[in-house]
């Protein structure tokens, strides 16, 4: 019963999540009318003809691959349990691929996607009616104010994981703020399905889990049972399992690459070795070596430098390790171009130019506004944000929100994980914007309250109107 009541779309809310409900399936259509004529077609390439095809920013559509065939397609690392998530919607697709001769994947997943956002649109109003004691009118605005946002509205519409990570981290948020309020304390049960099924979409979702049993448990936390039972058990078994799920899914394909690759450059040394014994005017056999390994080394230089000038390495920065998980990190990208223009510029306002554009393809990694009034939307945001911080700075609940925030903070801007599209991970962690801003609507009052509801409403009227403008044009 209280799954049902979870999940049950209340009469008050109905209205607004209709509303939403049909500006996502415009958006859905755009992008499914847009890819349909390559993605609906069965063919044996279907993986080539997704990655090469999709654009739309720096998101993956292997999500269509593992529907269309399934297989632990997406990083078993980052996301060991998603592919598994996929596998009852890859059995109606194999079926229904079966009665009408086409790939229904880009729909099936579709739903997934709706679902998700309808669900994490409803979460995010409960948030603000509920535990920030926000009008229906108002936490409506903020729950509209979150989707406005450039990379959470594309992540509602791209098959990749960033809209049911959002789901889930909001369904977390609203679980143990409803905790918090009620004075009562997250069980182990439930911090061992949330750790489940959020950390099995995204790994780094699981620690914000372990986060809000801490702000819910409090000292309790910290109790050997708990620990032991609530935190590393899980831990330790979801690392287990993606540790075998690369060694059962991975692990040779990775290894039968390399081989590849080795051979490869054998059969190109041959080939030349080849050539230059057919032309060269040295006689010698000695001298014939040494001359060949200065034109092989050289060779080798140039096509080292041409992989290096590629979009998917000359934009990505210096790694600390080139070693497994350190290899994802980069020390070199300036931080405070990605603050300014990535973080809170092109995540929550589309640039442009290069609209859409993937830093892995032809987009570059920082790209400037044409527009002063673009800069004045972002800085409006960010004094909201802030303000919205100190306003609600004794709420535990907020504070729960931020260490979301600070989470991916210390993962994107201190370690460098992606941050050459540090915009595609908007929707992880953007829902703390409007939850801030709710507290600074809840602690004014008369005028000064309707003029900030009316300031954040302006706003989201505006980033919807701007962002899904410039995604239909993209995608026309």
């Amino acid at each position: 019963m209280k799954v049902y009541h979870l999940l049950k779309i209340k009469k008050e809310e109905r209205l607004p999540v209709v509303l939403f409900l049909l500006w996502q399936m415009v958006m859905h259509i755009a992008v499914i009318s847009h890819y349909y004529s390559k993605f609906s077609v069965i063919n044996k390439d279907f993986r080539k003809v997704f990655i090469d095809n999709f654009h739309i920013s720096g998101f993956d559509p292997l999500t269509l691959c593992v529907v269309t065939d399934w297989t632990t397609a997406f990083d078993v690392n980052r996301h060991p349990l998603l592919a598994f998530y996929y596998y009852p919607v890859y059995l109606i697709n194999q079926l229904l691929m079966s009665l009408t001769e086409i790939n229904c994947g880009a729909f099936l997943v579709s739903c997934v996607l709706l679902i998700s956002s309808v669900y994490a649109f409803l979460f995010m109003m409960r948030i603000g009616k509920e535990l920030i004691c926000l009008s229906r009118f108002e936490s409506s605005i903020l729950a509209f104010f979150l989707f406005s946002f450039a990379y959470v509205m594309l992540a509602a519409i791209s098959p990749d994981h960033f809209i049911i990570s959002l789901c889930l981290l909001l369904l977390v948020l609203y679980i143990t703020g409803k905790q918090i309020k009620e004075g009562r304390k997250m069980k182990k049960w439930q911090t061992i399905l949330l750790f489940f099924l959020t950390a099995g979409v995204s790994l780094n979702n699981g620690i914000k889990v372990f986060l809000a049993s801490f702000f819910s448990n409090g000292k309790s936390f910290f109790r050997p049972s708990h620990l032991f039972i609530a935190i590393l058990l899980p831990a330790a078994v979801l690392c287990g399992f993606s540790e075998w799920e690369y060694n059962t899914f991975v692990a040779d394909s990775v290894h039968a690459g390399k081989v590849q690759r080795a051979q490869a450059i054998k059969a190109d040394k041959a080939k030349m070795l080849a050539a230059f014994r057919d032309t060269t005017q040295i006689k010698d056999s000695a001298k014939q070596a040494i001359k060949f390994k200065e034109i092989w080394r050289n060779h080798r230089k140039e096509q080292l430098r041409k992989k290096a000038q590629e979009p998917q390495n000359a934009h990505s920065g210096k790694p600390m390790s080139k070693e497994r998980f350190l290899n994802w990190t980069d020390i070199t990208t300036s931080r405070s171009a990605t603050i300014v223009e990535n973080l809170f510029g092109e995540s929550l306002q589309l640039h442009e130019q290069h609209t859409l554009g993937d830093v892995m393809r032809d987009r570059p990694v920082i790209v400037r506004y044409s527009y002063a009034i673009n800069y004045i939307v972002e800085g409006i945001i960010i004094l909201l944000f802030i303000m919205g911080l100190w306003a609600g700075k004794r709420s535990k609940f907020l504070w729960l929100a931020f260490s979301f925030f600070a989470i991916d903070m210390l993962l994107h801007l201190g370690l460098g994980f992606g941050i050459n599209e540090i915009y595609i991970m908007t929707a992880h962690w953007a829902y703390v914007i409007p939850i801030s801003s709710a507290y600074l609507i809840s602690t004014t009052k008369g005028k000064k309250r309707i003029c900030l509801v009316t300031l954040i409403s302006a706003l989201t009227f505006y980033l919807i109107s701007y962002n899904t403008a410039l995604t239909l044009l993209s995608l026309h």
